[in-house]
């Protein structure tokens, strides 16, 4: 098998003949590491994983040499950290701003080139994602997430017409990306903190959960697979999720309780697993054995049967050590073929 092939067995909840491995995102300080001189695609072939999530193109650039704060085409004002650029200020004030605010273009030519790019080098041998939005997040920043939690009760009208507005252009950006050559979007933008969801499963369902379903529903009929992609304690809406048709959810962070076996064992009937090796700890400060542990460790909880891909609990962000990651890698092809040895999972890696 291939990549390609590979991450479509498991997203249909089959065995490939390994365990497949991706990332959503690699921070450009992880991929110098992995890759000198080299670039996301070719860090993926050299690294031979399975798929590359791609973002939209045109936006603001990774190099050390970007301003300290900059304004999207959205409006939203952000300021650079170390590690990346953070929201500090949305557009909309008010409904008056709302009734005035005209959303940016989504049929940019720009906007479909890293698809494009990443279609002309692997097209059919491994998985291309599209990493896109469709729902609460990005409305959220226009109003600030605070305001926009606010706006859920006290003017639930505007809530609504800001979500409508930003599912439309994500929409409208994924099918562009299927046609561009993309397999699958990863319909990305967090739900929840460690403690719980942002809202009440309720809420969720009246404000989010159309939207979602909607960029579910038109990828699936444009022939491409979704992943979920949202950080934080995703349980008390995960039975909305499974019900979504979405086809896999990740990153199911360990530091928010979202257990890998135990998400298996309840849901991966109907959703395909990905993640979960901690990106806070393990990739980034541990020993290499402690990374083979937890390789073996999340294989014997999530491998059995298929249905799984192997993914950072995360992102590969900028205090990831390359030599871990490269751990986490070889160990998933040592101990991730089908059928699956439970002996050597169950027992030591080899010196």
């Amino acid at each position: 098998m291939n990549g390609y092939e590979r991450i479509i067995a498991a997203l249909q909840r089959r065995e490939p003949d390994r365990i497949p491995l991706m990332e959503l995102y690699i921070h450009p300080k992880v991929i110098e590491g992995l890759c000198p001189g080299g670039d996301l695609l070719e860090l993926v072939e050299r690294l031979d994983l399975d798929g590359v999530c791609v973002s939209r193109g045109g936006g603001q650039s990774a190099s050390e040499t970007r301003p300290a704060s900059y304004v999207d085409d959205w409006g939203v004002r952000y300021g650079r950290s170390q590690e990346a650029y953070h929201p500090l200020e949305g557009p909309i004030k008010s409904e008056a701003d709302l009734d005035r605010y005209v959303p940016p273009d989504p049929t940019l030519e720009v906007l479909m080139e890293p698809v494009r790019q990443a279609a002309r080098r692997f097209k059919g041998e491994r998985f291309i994602a599209f990493h896109t939005a469709p729902d609460f997040m990005p409305a959220a920043l226009l109003r600030g997430l605070p305001q926009m939690l606010v706006d859920l009760l006290e003017n639930p009208s505007l809530a609504h017409r800001l979500l409508r507005m930003v599912n439309d252009y994500h929409c409208t950006l994924a099918q562009r990306a299927i046609e561009a050559g993309a397999d699958g979007v990863v319909l990305a933008g967090d739900w929840a903190f460690n403690t719980g969801p942002f809202m009440s499963p309720a809420h969720f369902r009246e404000f989010v959960y159309p939207c979602f379903k909607r960029c579910i529903d038109l990828c699936h009929a444009a022939g491409a697979y979704t992943i979920k992609h949202s950080d934080g304690n995703l349980w008390p809406i995960m039975d909305l999720i499974a019900s979504s048709g979405i086809d896999a959810i990740n990153p199911l962070e360990p530091e928010a309780g979202m257990d890998l076996g135990e998400v298996k064992r309840r849901y991966g009937d109907r959703l395909c697993i990905t993640g979960n090796i901690s990106c806070g700890y393990t990739l980034s400060e541990a020993r290499e054995e402690e990374v083979v542990r937890e390789v073996r460790a999340a294989i014997r909880a999530a491998g059995p049967g298929g249905g799984y891909i192997m993914m950072s609990s995360n992102s590969l962000h900028s205090s990831v050590r390359p030599e871990n990651y490269r751990a986490m890698v070889a160990a998933a092809h040592t101990y991730g073929r089908y059928p699956l040895d439970m002996a050597a999972l169950e027992g030591q890696p080899p010196v």
